[in-house]
């Protein structure tokens, strides 16, 4: 196939198994996991009078083929040649697909088809507008320790030796079963976290196997993930957690220096190589971690060269950022620069374009930030995200450990979070300052609230981070783009 005199469009859809290669990174914090849209077959073309939809952003990938992205729509990027484009332009006033002349039927049907289901082009006086379906997903942080062998100054948990019992673990799952079924959850994602949540192993695995029980009774699916520093899992344990299919998240900053600058052990030794031997020890038993890389002014010039290394493991990872916390307080070296973080993004970047991943980048390089599907809060907090400490108490955020609003012996984890007035208010963006009328409110909602909070005191103002997501969003549909291109079967036919 030509892909230059043929009209070509290429969206999610045309890759093999499309919705298995929409990666959220978001394993360290609220965010839901997005991506239910690419379930969807692409749209039957009526006889509809369609038009091209305002604001529609175009990235050119090479010089033919241009990346499409409505900031307004559902989600997904639509990739089309010279010819595609120039039957996209026939709907620059409002036309039928059948009035469109000088293509052949079934190539304008087949770029359309793309164009409506990236909301690129909309039924005339029907513009898109975000589909925004509740939650059927409780997510839960589950804190089965404080206890920790890192000693990262970014870290929001005050250390201590404090553990989760096996009693307080078999009563957090039943509440948050009980809970998940109340509301009217279908599914419960568990997400083990300390501390470092591997110094309580034997509560951890009695913990994930009642829930298997109890999930299993009440008709709920159950998906789990251990969330770790990497630096001492015992080979025990691994086959433990791939016998119970528990994902892992491991935390890498960089490589060498760059990570042991903000992740020194409790001894103030480097701790970078015993994270990369359990990464490899992870993939040699076959469960291939995901990596989390927190971005602070330490490491920021180091960013590129762990993307290097996660993508020459052909491992996933998610970029996030710095958030201040009353913890890191009394660290006054963390705080990025904007251009500075911006250049090291742009390092980073030229990585992911040089070793392309199958995998979509659009939920795991935007920090809160992704480019899945459309959102009016940035992340689950206060809705269908519960967090549960060591000693049952319930929570709003990771980050507010130490605000509980409830406990699991006597109260309903999801309505507390929801009713209780104390805490964190994670707003929806049109009731955000700066937010309503920006061109990508629907996608960062405005940012994380406690990093707002911290910053300016206030939760109803846009996020301190807003003019870097501004600059890197397009850069990410860029990089979209050009997965789509190489992968898709329509463009390798």
């Amino acid at each position: 196939m030509n892909l230059i005199e043929r009209a070509v469009a290429l969206s999610a859809l045309d890759v093999p198994g499309s919705q298995e290669l929409m990666v959220c990174g978001c394993e360290d914090c609220a965010c839901p996991v997005s991506g239910e849209r690419l379930a969807r077959e692409l749209p039957e073309v009526s006889d509809d009078v369609l038009v091209r939809t305002g604001g529609v952003l175009e990235l050119p990938l090479d010089p033919d083929h241009v990346a499409l992205f409505s900031p307004d729509g559902n989600g997904g990027v639509v990739v089309v040649n010279r010819t595609g484009r120039r039957i996209l332009a026939a709907f620059d006033e409002p036309a039928r697909v059948r009035d469109v002349a000088g293509f052949e039927p079934d190539e304008v049907t087949e770029v359309v088809r793309r164009l409506l289901a990236g909301d690129v082009v909309h039924p005339a006086g029907r513009p898109p507008t975000p589909e925004l379906a509740p939650s059927t997903e409780l997510t839960a942080w589950l804190h089965v320790t404080n206890k920790c062998n890192l000693r990262c100054p970014y870290c929001y948990v005050n250390k201590s030796d404090d553990a989760m019992t096996g009693d307080v673990a078999r009563e957090s799952v039943d509440a948050l079963v009980d809970s998940a079924v109340r509301n009217g959850f279908r599914s419960l994602r568990l997400k083990y976290a300390g501390g470092e949540a591997s110094l309580n192993t034997d509560v951890l695995i009695g913990l994930h196997d009642h829930a298997v029980r109890r999930c299993a009774e009440s008709d709920l699916s159950l998906s789990a993930v251990l969330l770790s520093n990497g630096v001492a899992l015992a080979d025990r344990f691994i086959s433990a957690l791939v016998e119970r299919d528990i994902r892992v998240m491991i935390s890498l900053d960089g490589l060498g220096a760059a990570h042991d600058a903000q992740r020194p052990t409790l001894g103030g030794k480097p701790s970078s190589a015993l994270v990369v031997r359990t990464i490899d020890r992870l993939i040699a038993a076959g469960l291939a971690p995901h990596i989390s890389v927190t971005i602070t002014s330490r490491n920021i010039d180091g960013v590129a060269d762990v993307v290097r290394f996660v993508l020459d493991r052909g491992l996933t990872f998610s970029l996030n950022f710095f958030r201040d916390n009353e913890c890191a307080a009394t660290f006054d070296d963390l705080q990025y620069e904007e251009q500075a973080l911006l250049d090291g993004l742009g390092g980073a970047f030229a990585v992911i374009e040089e070793l392309l991943p199958r995998w979509s980048v659009l939920g795991s390089v935007l920090d809160r930030g992704q480019l899945l599907a459309p959102r009016r809060r940035s992340c689950g907090v206060g809705d269908d995200y519960v967090v549960i400490d060591q000693n049952g108490g319930i929570a709003k955020c990771h980050m507010e450990l130490g605000t509980v609003v409830g406990h699991v012996r006597d109260a309903d984890p999801v309505s507390v979070i929801r009713n209780s007035p104390v805490g964190i208010k994670n707003l929806l963006v049109e009731d955000k300052a700066g937010c309503r009328d920006c061109t990508w409110r629907n996608w960062c909602s405005g940012g994380c609230a406690a990093a707002t909070f911290r910053a300016t005191g206030r939760f109803d103002v846009r996020s301190p981070n807003c003019g870097i997501y501004k600059a890197i969003y397009p850069q990410a549909v860029r990089l979209e783009g050009l997965r789509l291109l190489r992968y898709s079967v329509l463009s390798m036919t």
